[in-house]
Parts: structure tokens; sequence; C-alpha cells
């Protein structure tokens, strides 16, 4: 491969990082949707932390092979900044881009952190509840069924 084909490689590679930051950042706001709503289908909220998940590594093979591609070229853009100053240019520009969608990523992922947070305590408040009263109706049972049950003094017993 050609020094310019490593280039346009790297290009295309960054516009895919761009394209999968987007849709993590949709998937941000899903989910930030999906923990605010009580009503939510927690299996949906599942699946979307799996899509999550799948796109981050998919970000990740990027970055990895990004790496790789622009060791081997980074001399070559030294050297010859006037020849490739458009494709320098184009990077730069998707670079600026993708920093800014990373940034907002964090953002989004920090407020979900905390939506989390609360609706899983929320969660487990209800759950502390739920067993306080089905301590309390099974003690209230048992006191009433013990009002049932009658002495055998008490009952008369000519007939």
């Amino acid at each position: 491969m050609q020094d310019r084909e490593y280039i346009t490689v790297l290009i295309q590679s960054l516009e895919k990082k761009k394209a999968i930051l987007d849709i993590l950042l949709d998937k941000n706001k899903e989910q930030g949707v999906l923990l605010t709503d009580e009503g939510s289908d927690p299996d949906r909220l599942e699946e979307n932390i799996q899509e999550k998940n799948d796109l981050i590594n998919q970000l990740n093979k990027l970055d990895d092979g990004f790496q790789q591609i622009y060791d081997r070229v980074k001399p070559v853009l030294q050297q010859q900044k006037e020849s490739y100053k458009e494709e320098i240019r184009v990077m730069k520009q998707l670079i600026t881009e993708i920093t800014d969608r990373s940034a907002t990523i964090q953002a989004q992922e920090q407020r979900n952190h905390n939506f989390a947070v609360k609706r899983f305590s929320e969660v487990k408040g209800n759950i502390r509840k739920a067993r306080a009263s089905n301590q309390v109706a099974s003690q209230y049972y048992k006191s009433m069924s013990k009002l049932n049950v009658i002495d055998s003094q008490f009952m008369d017993k000519k007939k």
C-alpha cells in the first residue's frame, strides 16, 4: 500500500469513528429516557447497555487499527506536510469533531450514571417497603389466626 492509501484509510477510520460516536450519542439519550421513566422495560435497558458495549468494542478496534497505520505513516506526514496538507486538514477537522462528541458522551454517561444510582436506590427502597409490608401482613395473619382458636377450657362439655 502506498502512503496516500494509508492516509485515506486513516481518514475513513476517523469518519467511521465519528459515525459510531453519533450512534452512541443516540443510545445514551435512549438510556437516559429508560432510566428516568419508571414504566420503562428493564429488558430494553439491558439491550441498550449491550448495544453500547458493542459500539465501544468497535471504537476500540478502530482506535487500535488507526494507531497502527498512523505509526506507519507518521514520518511521511511530518516530512511531507505540504504534500498532504489537505488530508491533514481533514483529519484535524475530524479529530476535533470526534473530541467534541466524546466530551458530550462523557457528560451523558455521568448523567445516566446519576439517573441509574437514583433509580436503583428507589427500587431498593421499594423492595424494603414490600418486605416490611409482607412481614407486617404475616404477623397480622398469625395474630388473627390465634384469635380463632378456642381453647378447650372455655368449651362447654355438657351436651
